[in-house]
């Protein structure tokens, strides 16, 4: 007999961190936390930490896989609505291929749709996995490699100035306020803002005038030879900026690094920001044909799943939908969420949109969960699902209306990590 319960003896945590540390052996790396250390990170953020649970799956009485759940709040093109997020997802490596994982999910959807909650996220261990199980592709993040002087010199940086522990919230002021403005951003928990200040390996620096931040960086930095400690690369783990000053005045405290840095490491969703950089060459010299110059190495993480699709659609009537005027029968593909293969027809006048139950629609458009997940948040458009066959129109005379309907503008950011 299968029970999936949230984690709370110390034996369970004990547990636990086993399988974690099974299913995620990097994790013990010589500066990763040890076991122990983890069991009590596990605990306290179970007992003290509300948006954050564990969850453990018992099989005939032995914990075999478990989880953790995080509750957050995202920009929904400008309304704040809450989101699920799950990670940690682990198996015991003598349960691996017993469908572990899949019941750890299932239980996911279960728990945030009690609590009225329509869409969820996570990173996926396995891309193809959780595509199979409806999630859809997030942005795609850009890490580029470039040395300091490609950065832009500006004409000062007497406004820069290092954090402590004390500034925290004026920090998660300016973050407030970039995510309050950035379709995609999830806010800040409490214990996301003190985890920055709490790594010793972080320096923090922010751009501040009249007592407000404008913009901030987190940075590390990461040797890059055993024998010679004078080669270092500088790693960003988090910039944020209000303002094109701002941002400048960062890049010039990123150029002034020449002397003591090899090359700096920076992670973005951005696919424009090389229009910002000198030379985005990543140091490879690697020519893609025919003359394409190796700048940047991209991957896909987030993955967005819609898990109530009439409710998220009901989340989405404060939009306007870019002017349009159609009425549509939108019909969804959820082979795991039975009840999700949802009918819905929607009117939209002038951009303002209404949903129906009714059989008067000009056009028919059929979509897997999947796709509409990334669709609705402008990682794709219909378009481009349409030439790749991941969508079917049944009036191709409405392939423009219904692809200017979808159509976002500033594509989704996140850089919440869980």
């Amino acid at each position: 007999m299968k029970v999936i319960e949230k984690l709370l003896k110390e034996e369970d945590f004990i547990s636990f961190v086993d399988i974690v540390v099974g299913a995620y052996p990097g994790r013990m790396g010589s500066l990763q936390p040890t076991k122990e250390q983890l069991k009590t990170l596990f605990m306290h953020n179970q007992n003290n930490v509300a948006s954050i649970h564990y969850f453990g799956l018992w099989e005939d009485n032995k914990l075999v896989g478990g989880m953790r759940l995080h509750d957050y709040e995202m920009n929904l093109f400008s309304k704040m609505i809450p989101v699920g997020g799950v990670g940690l997802v682990a198996v015991d490596l003598l349960h691996k291929k017993e469908k572990v994982a899949k019941e750890l999910i299932d239980h996911f959807f279960k728990v945030f749709l009690e609590k009225n909650v329509h869409f969820v996220a996570l990173y996926p261990f396995r891309p193809d996995f959780y595509k199979k199980m409806g999630f859809g592709y997030g942005p795609k993040m850009h890490q580029y490699l470039v040395e300091p002087s490609s950065f832009p010199k500006g004409p000062t940086k007497k406004h820069l100035t290092f954090l402590t522990v004390q500034d925290q919230y004026k920090l998660a002021d300016c973050y407030k306020r970039v995510a309050a403005k950035k379709h995609g951003m999830f806010f800040k928990t409490e214990s996301e803002l003190s985890s920055i200040f709490n790594n010793p390996q972080h320096y923090i620096i922010a751009v501040e005038k009249e007592d407000t931040i404008q913009g901030y960086m987190v940075f590390s930095f990461n040797k890059q030879s055993e024998t010679n400690f004078l080669l270092n690369n500088l790693v960003i783990k988090e910039w944020i900026y209000e303002t094109p000053e701002a941002l400048l005045e960062l890049s010039t405290f990123l150029n002034s690094q020449a002397d003591q840095v090899n090359r700096i490491e920076w992670n973005t969703q951005e696919e424009n920001i090389h229009f910002f950089l000198g030379d985005v060459r990543n140091g490879t010299n690697h020519l893609i044909p025919s003359v394409y110059h190796a700048s940047t190495v991209s991957g896909v993480g987030l993955m967005y799943r819609i898990i109530n699709v009439k409710g998220f659609f009901e989340e989405l009537k404060t939009r306007n939908f870019n002017g349009q005027t159609v009425t549509f029968k939108l019909t969804v593909f959820d082979s795991l969420l039975i009840e999700n293969n949802q009918q819905i027809v929607i009117e939209v006048i002038n951009g303002e949109m209404k949903i129906f139950e009714c059989d008067n629609y000009a056009v028919e458009m059929m979509i897997d969960i999947a796709e509409l997940s990334s669709l609705v948040m402008g990682v794709v458009t219909v378009q481009e699902l349409f030439m790749l066959s991941k969508v079917k129109i049944s009036d191709e005379q409405y392939l423009h209306v219904l692809h200017q309907f979808f159509f976002v503008f500033d594509k989704p950011r996140c850089i919440t990590a869980f």
